[in-house]
């Protein structure tokens, strides 16, 4: 009996030592190697060739009009009517807004009043007077006649009484010609002033009411419109710009750091900022004191050949890429082969399966290529960091 039971046993043990050994040969096979083998990386390989190496700038601005004008009411006031929207096409001479004007209005019904008095007065006065000077005219025609005829009829010598009479006879004479003189100066200057003065005054307040309205300076797109019906205005203060959208360019605010490293009539290419699509070539055009000639403070750029119609809006935002300096069949490799330590410029050149470092002179970099002046031969095959 004891001899059975450890029989049984030993089976057991015989049956769980070959099933261990079955399942880990399974896990023996799919285990990964306890410490992976490291991956050396490939380093670079360079080839020094000769060509062109360029150095450009990218900038960014906004398409502005070439010629444009801003311009605003010519008198203080209140808006009263908008007549035109900003984005419309205007004609010179278009009014596009008007001020209210009911008190020059008024003020203009009172100085018209004053002008037509004082007209009333002084036509008045002037009928008096060339009444006046028609009465004497013809009083001196009498008083000649009767001294004429005086002197016709009185003897020779005249007695004492013909001679009084021909001497009182030319005294009435001389009394209307003196009426005659006395009606030749007109009308009392001052009534002639007092019509010019009310005159003058009524011109003045329709040449105000005609200020109240916005003109048109020129033919063109209304870009910029600001005011709305209510509001009050200053004289003379810019609220408005219309613009011939015919000329277009690109200007942009630069600080010394960029302006210094461009020149007036530098090439260039255009294209919009947020949506490449058409490339169009350029010049700088104009650069702010001291490196050129624009006042405004800004850079413009100008298109060699004009946009179509309504391919840019004023107010696009651009970019401009100028060639600031270019350099042909020059020694040059890709700035990622350049190392530096130290402050200094070194390649690593494979040479017939020996590595070394070789001191590099750099010189125009750009476009991811460094120009080589010195320390590198073309051809040399060059180990990348």
């Amino acid at each position: 009996m004891r001899l059975l039971v450890l029989l049984m046993l030993a089976l057991i043990v015989l049956s769980g030592c070959a099933s261990q050994a079955t399942f880990g040969d399974a896990i023996t096979q799919g285990e990964p190697t306890p410490i992976p083998t490291p991956i050396v990386p490939s380093k670079p390989v360079y080839q020094v060739e000769s060509g062109t190496v360029s150095y450009e700038r990218r900038f960014f601005g906004r398409v502005s009009p070439v010629v444009q004008e801003e311009f605003g009411f010519l008198i203080d006031g209140r808006v009263l009517e908008i007549l035109v929207d900003a984005g419309a096409d205007v004609a010179a001479g278009d009014v596009l807004a008007r001020l209210d004007t009911r008190a020059l209005e008024n003020q203009l019904l009172s100085a018209e009043e004053e002008l037509a008095i004082a007209t009333s007065i002084f036509e008045s006065a002037d009928s008096k007077v060339r009444y006046d000077s028609q009465r004497a005219e013809l009083n001196l025609q009498m008083a000649q006649l009767r001294l004429d005829h005086a002197i016709e009829s009185a003897t020779s010598p005249p007695t004492s009484d013909e001679a009084l009479t021909i001497s009182l006879l030319t005294i009435q004479r001389d009394l209307a010609q003196v009426a005659i003189d006395e009606l030749t100066a007109g009308v009392d200057p001052q009534l002639r002033f007092d019509v010019t003065r009310a005159q003058k005054r009524v011109d003045e307040i329709k040449d105000t009411i005609a200020k109240a309205e916005l003109i048109a300076p020129r033919t063109g797109r209304l870009v910029s419109f600001s005011p709305d019906p209510g509001e009050p205005v200053i004289a003379y203060e810019p609220i408005a710009v219309v613009a011939d959208l015919t000329v277009l360019e690109v200007t942009d605010e630069m600080d010394a750091d960029d302006l210094s490293e461009l020149a007036e009539a530098m090439p260039l290419t255009i294209q919009r900022a947020s949506l490449p699509g058409n490339v169009y070539s350029g010049v700088i055009g104009s650069l702010p004191s001291p490196y050129g000639l624009a006042t405004d403070g800004l850079v413009h750029v100008s298109f060699d050949e004009q946009p179509p119609p309504d391919e840019f809006k004023v107010g696009d935002r651009m970019s401009f890429t100028v060639l600031v300096e270019e350099r042909h069949d020059v020694l040059w490799l890709p700035v990622s082969a350049i190392r530096q330590f130290s402050g200094r410029n070194f390649i690593v050149v494979q040479n017939e399966g020996v590595q070394q470092r070789v001191d590099v002179r750099l010189g125009l970099e750009g476009g991811g290529r460094v120009e080589i002046l010195e320390g590198a031969e073309e051809n040399q095959t060059v180990i990348g960091p």
